[in-house]
């Protein structure tokens, strides 16, 4: 269970607010989305107190944009409010550094749900989770307690993560299952069960995860290389995915030859 998930660190800022396009029109999701991962890029860096002022900038930016009407629903506005008053209460509280990340994290991840219209970087946490659940198969199968607890800890510290942002993207009832599981492993009532019935439950639970990350995958032959660093204590830190770095890129780009020659 000390396993690290190694990937590399981008150590990314986007300039905000966005620029305007040639048509003069500017995507407002893409700005706050790129204020999210300023923010979450200063976190990286402990640079906390930045960090809360760019978040106070998104809400700001938030109401002037009129982002409210990109949303589809309640539920979204009620992601993004919490996960962003979280983030902002967890910059200046006496919690570890880790937390504090993975506060802005979950934020980042939240904001990208709405922004992107396929695979969004949550979608990229699904080695992470499997690792875990298959961590749990095994100490289930060896009747190993402690592990198979450990193991559970593990795989709730990544959900919570991504939790806020499945919501936005999956059907209530695909995410109210997983939840359902969730419930029926915890270890105490888990380790009452019959060994066939721990079985039945961990390969339902294993149905349901990868039934999220189904509906959002994209394109199997544009692979995604990059997911997340995990840390020894299992908070999690996000990193940007292959597809996010190269998306990055392309409109590094674009602006570049958009700027006359000097």
């Amino acid at each position: 269970m000390k396993r690290i998930g190694l990937a590399m660190l981008l150590s990314l800022a986007f300039l905000w607010p966005a620029p305007v396009g040639a048509a003069g029109q500017t995507n407002e999701w893409e700005q706050l989305d790129d204020i999210s991962d300023e923010a979450l890029q200063l976190g990286k860096n402990e640079r906390f107190t930045e960090a809360k002022d760019v978040l106070l900038y998104f809400s700001e930016r938030f109401f002037a944009l009129g982002a409210r009407e990109r949303l589809k629903s309640a539920d979204e506005l009620r992601a993004v409010t919490v996960t962003h008053e979280h983030a902002v209460k967890a910059m200046t509280a006496s919690i570890p550094e880790e937390d504090k990340i993975a506060a802005l994290a979950q934020f980042r991840l939240v904001v990208d749900a709405v922004q992107s219209t396929y695979q969004p970087l949550w979608s990229e946490m699904e080695p992470a989770l499997m690792e875990a659940l298959a961590a749990m198969e095994q100490a289930a199968e060896r009747g190993e307690r402690e592990a198979y607890e450990a193991a559970f800890r593990q795989f709730i510290d990544r959900y919570t993560l991504i939790e806020p942002s499945v919501k936005i993207d999956v059907p209530p009832k695909a995410a109210k299952k997983v939840d359902s599981n969730l419930e029926a492993l915890q270890a105490a009532s888990f380790w009452q069960l019959a060994k066939s019935e721990q079985r039945e439950r961990l390969a339902a639970a294993r149905r349901d995860v990868e039934a999220l990350f189904d509906g959002v995958k994209k394109d199997e032959a544009d692979p995604s290389l990059i997911w997340v660093m995990i840390s020894t204590g299992g908070v999690i830190v996000l990193t940007l995915t292959y597809v996010g770095w190269r998306k990055y890129k392309g409109e590094k780009e674009e602006k570049r030859t958009r700027q006359p020659e000097e």
